[in-house]
């Protein structure tokens, strides 16, 4: 197919899905509004809940959005329906999870991202969400400190991973990750008893938010890009 540019080729309609503040979303929401991510050609935003702040930041943003309501484990599979529904309505190709707290059954011919605070294969799987992440990854710095492999004064570091949804949960292909340096205070404090794993847990994640909002639309660039690749194999 000659002379086809990055924006004939693409068309790829992406939707984020959300459930909370939507800091990762507005990462990337805001990198398509300044054209960023030229492989898409539209991209909006599917909150879970009513009212969450991911929604105002999508208004703000003047992304058009849409609320999909899951309110507990039971609604799931009727959610999972609506979606399948709607993303099929809406011909959305690329699906990227920025905080979304339930679990999503594949669709054919679409492909979902999802990002992650830390590796996928040692901090990964099901019931590794939230603050849950960080205080696995910080409970096994602290084994490694009391057998004596490293001291708290050491270098530590996690991994934020991009990766494809798939199953079992968090073990899809990645597709970018970086790995980043836990600030030494946090090991430190942790370590004498100044700081309690839940607060140095909350301030890793707030250090770690930083850098997902850096490579989550690169992550988003590389998606799409990679269905472009199996749009041209295929044409």
């Amino acid at each position: 197919m000659k002379g086809d540019t990055v924006m004939d080729m693409a068309g790829i309609k992406a939707g984020i899905i959300a459930s909370g503040s939507g800091t990762d979303a507005n990462a990337v929401m805001s990198a398509y509004n300044i054209g960023f991510i030229p492989e898409l050609t539209d991209l909006r935003l599917i909150s879970t809940k009513a009212g969450a702040g991911c929604l105002t930041k999508a208004q703000n943003q003047k992304i058009n959005s849409v609320v999909i309501e899951c309110r507990d484990k039971e609604e799931v599979p009727d959610f999972n329906r609506r979606l399948k529904q709607y993303i099929k309505e809406n011909n959305i190709q690329l699906i990227i999870l920025a905080g979304c707290v339930w679990e999503l059954y594949p669709i054919e011919g679409v492909l979902m991202i999802n990002i992650h605070p830390a590796d996928t294969q040692q901090h990964g799987g099901r019931h590794m969400y939230g603050l849950k992440v960080h205080e696995r990854v910080l409970s096994d710095i602290l084994d490694i400190i009391y057998r004596e492999i490293k001291n708290p004064e050491d270098d530590f570091e996690t991994c934020v991973t991009i990766h494809e949804v798939g199953f079992p949960i968090d073990q899809g292909p990645v597709i970018l990750k970086a790995n980043v340096k836990i600030p030494r205070d946090l090991i430190t404090g942790l370590h004498s008893g100044s700081l309690s794993l839940k607060d140095t847990s909350e301030k890793l994640q707030k250090h770690i938010l930083e850098y997902e909002w850096i490579l989550l639309p690169a992550g988003v660039r590389a998606a799409a890009r990679k269905i472009m690749d199996e749009r041209r194999q295929s044409a």
